[in-house]
């Protein structure tokens, strides 16, 4: 299984046709990071420089996507008791499609694909294959239905969304519906994913129903929905999803949010054009006891959260045609610690963006944001 599904799909990538045309375009990007170690709060810097090159190839109906990246990262965090006991790798996909080239004493290079797939796509639908983003949900900090690639928000680059190498299709229904299909492979059957969804539109409100197999045992299945609509000048949206995992006690998550854009023809013009978004987050497999969260699978990227019940807010302002500011808060409800992420990015110059950022934990040690070390971050990023 493992040869031959992993060939298949390697074959699909290298069969983009030959006479495509092909767009380049990418990025040049560096980040620097100064903050202490969970473990012992011995203070570090992390540097990483990324290049990213993306290719789009498009023949009629045959489509090809890939972003390759070159990653350099130095810095003191790798003399720290957190390297030694986790490492520095992201969650490991299913493809072999990245890979260390060297690592030092205090730096480290890879190479792989963020992205990789190809696939056929028409009026009628889309089929594609590889790695890719699949956002299924309509939460805007948390996704509860969002099992193939879940997002955390407490990522310093919140623009970097993991994708997840799968089957996907999707096929149109009547006017505005639509029914997906996706197959997340895996070696193992206990670690496949396989998930149908299927949305439509009533009087203006989208809402979704999906379900299938998930990840953790060979019966292991999820059932949910989400819905969004305008309500109040603002959008309401949530999401719900059930749970039944056969090795635990079944569970349920849930969110409900509100996004509202201040009038630009408001008074107050410091919040002209400002976008909030209010969420309440609950999960069912998580603890109200600090003392028993499980943090195994937040390191895996298997989960997003160890407490139960968050809430969340963001901001987002242009102060400037060329400066932008962005603020999210979130609290953990169940042991009241906080985590606060404000950040300033400036366009100094045509596709060139500096960003500076700040984040910041709050609480007592044994609680889930209180253990952070608070993180300052400078990013440099041009794109081409």
């Amino acid at each position: 299984m493992k040869t031959s599904a992993r060939a298949s799909l390697a074959l699909l990538l290298l069969a983009a046709p030959a006479a495509a045309e092909v767009k380049a375009s990418g990025y040049l990007k560096n980040i620097w990071q100064y903050t202490g170690s969970e473990i012992g709060d011995q203070p570090y810097y992390l540097n990483t420089a990324r290049a990213r090159l993306t290719l789009d190839a498009d023949e009629s109906v045959f489509k090809a996507h890939v972003d390759l990246d070159n990653q350099v990262a130095a810095g003191s965090f790798f003399g720290t008791p957190d390297f030694r006991a986790f490492g520095y790798s992201p969650p490991t996909p299913w493809l072999t499609m990245q890979r260390t080239i060297s690592t030092g004493t205090a730096n480290g290079y890879g190479i792989g694909a963020y992205r990789a797939w190809v696939g056929v796509e028409d009026e009628r639908g889309v089929v594609r294959a590889g790695r890719q983003r699949i956002a299924w949900g309509t939460g805007k900090i948390w996704n509860p239905t969002d099992v193939l690639n879940p997002y955390q928000p407490t990522s310093v680059e919140p623009d970097e969304r993991r994708g997840v190498d799968a089957l996907y299709a999707r096929a149109g229904i009547g006017t505005l519906g639509q029914a997906e299909y996706v197959w997340a492979g895996q070696d193992r059957w206990v670690d496949q994913q396989m998930l149908v969804r299927v949305r439509e539109n009533f009087a203006g409100w989208d809402a979704s129903l999906l379900g299938g197999k998930v990840a953790g045992s060979t019966a292991s299945f999820m059932a949910g929905g989400d819905f969004a609509g305008t309500l109040l000048d603002g959008t309401l949206h949530g999401e719900w999803a059930a749970f039944r995992p056969q090795i635990r006690t079944p569970y349920w998550k849930a969110g409900l949010g509100y996004d509202y854009t201040v009038d630009s023809e408001t008074k107050l013009r410091w919040l002209k054009d400002a976008s909030f978004v209010f969420e309440y987050f609950h999960a069912g497999n998580g603890s109200t006891d600090p003392a028993r969260y499980n943090f195994a699978p937040l390191l895996a990227g298997a989960e997003v959260s160890v407490a139960q019940n968050y809430f969340g807010a963001t901001l987002s302002e242009d102060l400037h045609p060329l400066v932008k500011i962005s603020l999210l808060g979130i609290a953990n409800a169940d042991d009241g610690s906080t985590f606060f992420f404000p950040s300033l990015t400036w366009n100094a110059l045509n596709d060139l963006y500096l960003t500076a950022a700040f984040q910041r934990f709050g609480g007592g040690r044994p609680t889930e944001y209180g253990r952070h070390p608070n993180q300052t971050v400078l990013t440099v990023q041009y794109y081409f």
